[in-house]
């Protein structure tokens, strides 16, 4: 586990070094996380079910768009300039560098998540001159499901970006956030924007982020230090 922290803060550090980067983060964050607070607004006879339709969904979108920027720097841009051949050559399995990329592009967009949650919970309260909190339900979810839901979204692009050349990453990275996203809103447009978000709905999403997590890594058996070297650029 030392050897997969010492990755994850290898990459966060890059992370954090990029301005453009976090800023580009930061500014996605900020925006939609500002522009969601009139719908909670608008809902003035129920803000606390609205509320905790954004902390289920919306916030959840945004974490796993943060992994996918964050995923470009961990793992395609080292393998565009050639870096990743470095940790190839170290004693650490290819699982180790994966989950500790996974780990380190997981912290900071779950960090964006929570800045986002709060950014719409506190303008809610703000503007109604009260406060209004989250569910028990949706806190938990915002706890334990959305991280584990970014680092399964994180951790397949990596995969992905790992396992590819660059031409098939730029196609298939793109549909894979995409479909994850349109998953999440086709959800929300079937249950119904005005429905309660309940602790069997919270249960089933942990399900899905548990199963997804157990199928990626599950997955990254199937990596090879050699395919990898042969994919990228010359």
């Amino acid at each position: 586990m030392r050897e997969v922290m010492v990755v994850a803060r290898r990459e966060i550090q890059q992370i954090l070094r990029s301005k453009n980067l976090l800023i580009s983060a930061v500014a996605f964050v900020v925006v939609f996380g500002a522009i969601s607070t009139p719908a909670v607004i608008i809902a003035a006879d129920n803000p606390a079910v609205i509320l905790d339709q954004l902390g289920f969904y919306l916030v959840l979108t945004l974490g796993i768009f943060c992994g996918y920027i964050f995923s470009g720097q961990a793992f395609l841009r080292e393998k565009t300039e050639g870096v990743i051949e470095t940790l190839l050559c170290s004693p650490l399995s290819l699982r180790q560098i994966w989950l500790g990329k996974v780990t380190g592009v997981t912290i900071p967009a779950y960090v964006m998540a929570l800045a986002t949650a709060v950014i719409i919970a506190a303008g809610s309260s703000a503007i109604l001159e009260r406060t209004i909190i989250y569910s028990p339900q949706v806190i938990v979810h915002i706890l334990i499901v959305i991280p584990a839901f970014i680092a399964a979204a994180s951790g397949l692009i990596g995969f992905a970006q790992l396992l590819l050349g660059m031409r098939e990453n730029q196609i298939l990275n793109f549909g894979i956030i995409m479909g994850l996203i349109f998953v999440i809103s086709f959800t929300r447009e079937v249950i119904g924007p005005t429905v309660e978000i309940t602790w069997p709905v919270l249960l089933g999403t942990l399900l899905v982020a548990g199963a997804l997590l157990a199928l990626i890594f599950w997955l990254v058996r199937f990596l090879d230090r050699e395919r990898i070297v042969t994919t990228l650029p010359e």
